[in-house]
């Protein structure tokens, strides 16, 4: 029996320099390039803007070299030696890049970006002492610059020094006078210094409460912190304050669902997201990820799946034609396998948005799963009205007609859809529509055909792990190109080692090739791992026991067989095996 492998299964503080991203060379400022009067400056220029040259197509490591043959002829240039050591980092090479970054700073010691450079390498690398230990000789070299204070902060967190963070955040209010995102920093770090800070957390609310009198947002957050420390009393009469003073705020009614979530009153916590998704305040997003997290928390808990579809519901009574409304439901109604409604869900999605591409893969794979084809092949027509370039379309419609046994009809459809994609970067999608073509071609028994197709599947996406497995499998049916087939396969185990479709392939390969101890070795470890896989074992116990036989182990062998005859295999040639033995074997 042939069998294929089914396709149907801020802490980096300075983002503007990170090494990974940035464009390194570029022309030096005049000062740091004299007018060249000698030929050695001259030599020495040549060099730097060959390395300009050579980083333009990619070539690092030519521009590298470039770069130190022009540093070693200016060894006192502290741009150079920061070009330098920055395409050491982008070669990853971070201890060379310390180095000439060192250098550069040495050089120039009043060239904040040098230092900055250095701290990002350093941040990057987890040296969070050698970061700190320059962004202190920054803020020393350079008083005013206020970027330093969030840096040093930052640098300080990670090391796990919350107070040192404070002090650096402090310092920064020194220049931008009371600032809500910093209070509200400090607010937490403080929390997180655990007992013995809540008095100087609170201050940081209050200092905020003071300053935005009308803002009720923050007594909610100081109703919060004392739900984090537990105080739970207290927390519940600061939102009842928040009620009294701010009615309409959606967010006192968030965080009473929490509390009442807490006291395990869910009467009371349903009813408190409902009155914040019935606000106004709040856009359709902000609503659709509150709901979300809400199903995500109650998916597990089956008395809360009809206090979330009262929500769901809810919304979309309120937004009728928000598409991600819906998204919501159709997965909720997917969970519950109410196959009818998910169905009119995603119909009533694509009345509303007939060009999204997902949700109609989405109702494609639906019918897949159930083996309605003919619906697969109306949807995907439907879609590709839309959608007429739309290759997934084109593979999923040819997945039915080959469930059909329209093997010619599905050969022409993935021609299509490779048409359709053209010079696409869809590699991955490309040559699965190859590969469907070869397994195609197999079944109407042009195997010259469907190799030439698993070949071009192959040079479309050489990674591509089902057509490598397939490829092997049926060049080894052939006793063809063996060679080529094993080392095919190593490629597949040596990806995933415990995937039992591809041990199999390797063990008949060895068997193929009369290795008979490899292939006993491989297929023992394939049916250990399929325990775990869903595939049907008839084959695997099939091969097992051809492997067998040619091992002298007929009892065995014979064993194996009827397992593979009562697993399905029931075929003539498995029971001719079973009365009459194996193949003839060498010896």
């Amino acid at each position: 029996m042939l069998r294929k492998t089914s396709l149907l299964t801020y802490l980096l503080i300075l983002p503007v320099l990170l090494l990974t991203g940035c464009s390194f060379l570029r022309p030096l400022p005049q000062a740091a390039l004299p007018k060249p009067h000698t030929e050695k400056q001259k030599l020495r220029d040549y060099y730097f803007y060959e390395a300009i040259r050579q980083s333009e197509t990619g070539n690092y490591a030519e521009a590298l070299e470039s770069l130190l043959l022009s540093s070693w002829l200016e060894p006192s240039d502290a741009a150079l030696h920061y070009e330098i050591g920055t395409v050491f980092a982008l070669l990853g090479l971070k201890k060379d890049a310390a180095e000439h970054l060192e250098q550069a700073a040495s050089i120039e010691p009043a060239n904040r970006w040098y230092l900055l450079r250095l701290i990002s390498l350093y941040s990057s690398s987890g040296l969070w002492d050698e970061a700190i230990r320059h962004a202190l000789k920054l803020q020393q070299q350079h008083p005013n610059y206020k970027d330093i204070y969030p840096i040093l902060a930052g640098l300080y967190i990670q090391k796990g020094e919350r107070y040192k963070a404070i002090e650096a955040y402090n310092k920064l209010e020194n220049f931008t006078g009371l600032n809500e995102e910093l209070s509200l920093e400090k607010f937490q770090l403080y929390l997180e210094m655990g007992r013995g800070r809540e008095k100087e957390a609170f201050a940081e609310i209050d200092r905020l409460m003071k300053k935005y009198p009308g803002e009720s947002r923050f007594r909610v957050l100081l109703g919060r912190a004392y739900m984090q420390m537990g105080r739970k009393q207290e927390a519940f009469e600061e939102f009842q304050r928040v009620l009294t003073e701010d009615p309409e705020n959606p967010y006192v009614y968030l965080s009473l669902s929490e509390y009442y979530d807490q006291e395990k009153n869910e009467a009371k916590s349903l009813e408190a997201i409902e009155a914040a998704l019935k606000s106004r305040i709040l856009d359709t997003e902000t609503k659709t990820g509150i709901l979300g997290r809400y199903i995500s928390a109650s998916i597990q808990d089956s008395t809360k799946h009809q206090g979330a579809e009262s929500l769901l519901k809810l919304l979309i009574e309120q937004h009728p034609l928000e598409e991600q409304v819906y998204v919501y439901y159709a997965g909720f109604l997917q969970y519950q396998q109410r196959d009818a409604e998910f169905v009119e869900t995603l119909e009533t999605m694509l009345n509303i948005n007939p060009k999204n591409e997902q949700t109609w893969i989405e109702m494609i794979r639906h019918y897949l799963s159930r083996n309605n084809y003919k619906a697969v092949i109306h949807s995907c027509d439907q879609a590709l009205e839309k959608l007429p370039l739309s290759g997934r379309c084109y593979f999923f419609r040819g997945l039915a007609l080959y469930q059909q046994q329209n093997y010619n009809e599905a050969i022409a459809n993935y021609e299509k859809g490779i048409t359709v994609l053209g010079d696409r970067e869809e590699k991955e999608l490309k040559s699965d529509l190859y590969a469907q073509m070869a397994d195609s071609y197999l079944k109407l028994e042009d195997k010259n055909k469907a190799f030439e197709m698993y070949e071009n599947a192959l040079s479309t996406n050489p990674s591509n792990l089902y057509v490598m497995n397939n490829y092997a499998y049926y060049l080894s049916l052939e006793k063809q190109d063996l060679k080529k087939a094993e080392r095919m396969s190593a490629k597949t185990i040596e990806k995933e080692p415990d995937n039992s479709t591809f041990l199999d392939t390797y063990a008949w390969i060895f068997y193929q090739q009369g290795n008979y101890s490899l292939a006993k070795f491989y297929i023992e470890r394939a049916l250990r791992n399929h325990k775990n896989q869903e595939e049907n074992p008839a084959v695997l116990l099939d091969h097992y026991g051809d492997i067998l036989w040619m091992l002298h182990e007929d009892a065995k062998a014979k064993e194996n067989w009827q397992k593979s005859y009562e697993s399905g295999e029931k075929t003539e040639v498995l029971k001719n095996k079973i009365e009459r033995g194996g193949p003839k074997r060498k010896n």
